[in-house]
C-alpha cells in the first residue's frame, strides 16, 4: 500500500505540465467508486441511516477548487458527467424499486372493524338523559362546548320507539317538568366536525328501586319519532346474559364525566355476583373490566354482537372512579322489570313484613341467618307472630323458608322471588330466650304472602 501511495505522488509531482494515463485513471477511478458506493447506499440503505447516503454526493461535490479532484473534474467534465448521470439513474431506478409501499394510514384489524362497526351501529341508540335548569338557576361551565344543551347526569338507551331504559338512581330527584333527553347522531360519520343533536322532554314512567332500573317515555310521541328518525335511532337488540361467559368481548358505551358517547372495550370479569346498592340486594349481576366512570350508568352493556346484555350500573372503587371492576345489572332482570312497568306502571312483588338487617350485623354477631330488623304493622310476618329487634334484645333470626335454608340476605330475597301474592310459606326462626344465658328456640310460622306494588312516580300520569 505504500508503494501504491507513493508512485501516485510522484506521477502527480512529476506531471503538472501534463497528466499521465496513471495519474489520469486513479482519481476517475476513485471517484467513480464513490459514486457508485453512493448509488447502492442511496437504493438500499436509505431505511437504516437517513442521509447518511445522500451526504456522499455532495462531499464530492464540495471539495476546494485547489484540490486534485477538482481539477479532475474541470478537465474531464464530459466522461464524468455522462458517468454521473448513470450513477444517479442508477440510484433513483434502484431507490424505487427497493422502497417499500406507504402503509396506509387507516388499515385496521378485523377486531377493530367490529368494534367500529358496533359503535356506528348503537350509538345513535344510547341517549343522555339530563336535568333542565330551574328557575334562576345557570349552567354550570364543564367544558368548551357552548352549545348551551344541559349537562348530561347518565345515560339510558332505547328500549323501543317510545321508552328509554336506565338506572333509576340516575333520574331519581329530577321531576318530569326537568327530564330532558339528548338524542346524537354521533356514531353516524365520523366525517362530521361536531354531531346532530335534539332535545326532547321525557317523564318517568315508573321505576323499581330493588333492580336500580327505571323506564322513561318520550312526552310527544310525534316530536320523538321524528327526532328517532333525523337520528336514525332505533332500539337495541337484547342479547341472553344467562348464556354469557367469563372472558367473553364486551363493550360499554355511555356518557362518563359528561363526554358524550364514549366506548370502552373490556371482557366479562365475572358472573353472578351480588349487588348491595338499595333495599334489597341485585344477584346475578355482571362483572366487567370494561371502563365505567359516573356518567356511564344506565348504558348499555354489549356483546360482541352488538346485543345489549346488561346496564352499566355501579363500580367498586375506593376512589369514586374506575379501578377495574365494574358491575352491570343482566339483562334477564333488566327485561322482567322493564315489561311490568311499561303493562301497569310499576313493578308487583310479594310481601311478607319483614325488614331484614344488614349482613354485617349477622356476621359481627355471629348468627346465621337473617336478623329480623322490623316488622311492618298488620303484615303477613306480624300476623304469624315474627318478633323484631326491640329496646337492644336481639329479633327473630330467618335460619329457613319452606325448608330451604337462609344464610344471609341474598338467600331471604332469592326464596321469595320465587313465590306469588298468596302463596303460603313456612317461615323457621330462632329466638332468643329471655332469662336464659345463649338460650335459643326454634318456631315455624305459616304465612300467607300478598303484593305489593312497587315504586310509582308522585306526579306520573
Amino acid at each position: 500500500m505504500r508503494g501504491t501511495q507513493h508512485v501516485g505522488a510522484m506521477a502527480w509531482r512529476g506531471n503538472r505540465g501534463r497528466r499521465t494515463g496513471t495519474a489520469r485513471a486513479i482519481p476517475v477511478l476513485l471517484v467513480t467508486a464513490a459514486l457508485a458506493a453512493a448509488a447502492v447506499l442511496a437504493s438500499s440503505e436509505r431505511e437504516i441511516w437517513p442521509g447518511l447516503a445522500w451526504s456522499l454526493r455532495p462531499a464530492v461535490s464540495a471539495q476546494p477548487t485547489n484540490s486534485p479532484a477538482a481539477d479532475l473534474f474541470d478537465g474531464e467534465r464530459g466522461l464524468l458527467s455522462r458517468r454521473l448521470g448513470l450513477l444517479r439513474g442508477f440510484s433513483v431506478a434502484a431507490a424505487s424499486v427497493s422502497a417499500p409501499a406507504p402503509a396506509l394510514a387507516m388499515s385496521r384489524s378485523a377486531e377493530e372493524r367490529q368494534a367500529a362497526s358496533i359503535f356506528r351501529d348503537a350509538t345513535p341508540a344510547v341517549v343522555s338523559l339530563a336535568r333542565g335548569l330551574r328557575p334562576g338557576e345557570r349552567r354550570p361551565r364543564q367544558s368548551a362546548d357552548e352549545s348551551g344543551l344541559p349537562v348530561p347526569v347518565g345515560s339510558g338507551f332505547l328500549w323501543d320507539t317510545r321508552h328509554v331504559v336506565t338506572n333509576y338512581h340516575v333520574v331519581k330527584g329530577i321531576s318530569n317538568n326537568e327530564l330532558m333527553l339528548i338524542l346524537s347522531d354521533s356514531g353516524a360519520s365520523s366525517d362530521a366536525e361536531a354531531p346532530q343533536r335534539d332535545v326532547v322532554r321525557g317523564e318517568l314512567l315508573g321505576a323499581d328501586p330493588a333492580t336500580d332500573i327505571a323506564v322513561v317515555r318520550l312526552v310527544d310521541v310525534e316530536v320523538g319519532k321524528d327526532s328517532l328518525k333525523r337520528m336514525r335511532a332505533k332500539p337495541l337488540p337484547h342479547g341472553d346474559s344467562i348464556l354469557l361467559e367469563v372472558g367473553q368481548t364486551v363493550f360499554a358505551i355511555g356518557n362518563p364525566f359528561g363526554l358524550e358517547h364514549s366506548m370502552s372495550k373490556g371482557i366479562v370479569s365475572g358472573i353472578a355476583r351480588t349487588l348491595d346498592i338499595g333495599e334489597r340486594p341485585i344477584r346475578g349481576c355482571i362483572q366487567t373490566d370494561a371502563s365505567i366512570n359516573p356518567g356511564n350508568s344506565g348504558g348499555p352493556l354489549l356483546d360482541s354482537q352488538g346485543n345489549v346484555v346488561g346496564v352499566n350500573t355501579a363500580i367498586l372503587s375506593g376512589t369514586g372512579t374506575f379501578s377495574g371492576v365494574g358491575l352491570a345489572i343482566p339483562i334477564s332482570t333488566v327485561t322482567r322489570t322493564v315489561e311490568a312497568i311499561i303493562k301497569q306502571g310499576f313493578v308487583r312483588r310479594v310481601f311478607l313484613g319483614i325488614t331484614a338487617a344488614p349482613d354485617e350485623v349477622s356476621e359481627a354477631l355471629q348468627v346465621p341467618g337473617v336478623i329480623v330488623m322490623a316488622v311492618v304493622p298488620g303484615s303477613p310476618a306480624e300476623l304469624a307472630g315474627v318478633k323484631a329487634m326491640r329496646k337492644g334484645s336481639l329479633g327473630d333470626v330467618v335460619t329457613a323458608i319452606d325448608g330451604e335454608t337462609v344464610r344471609a340476605g341474598k338467600d331471604f330475597f332469592r326464596l321469595l322471588d320465587k313465590k306469588a301474592p298468596g302463596d303460603v310459606v313456612e317461615v323457621r326462626v330462632q329466638r332468643a330466650l329471655r332469662g336464659v344465658d345463649e338460650g335459643v328456640e326454634e318456631l315455624t310460622f305459616k304465612a300467607e304472602l300478598t303484593a305489593k306494588d312497587g315504586f310509582k312516580p308522585v306526579d306520573a300520569r
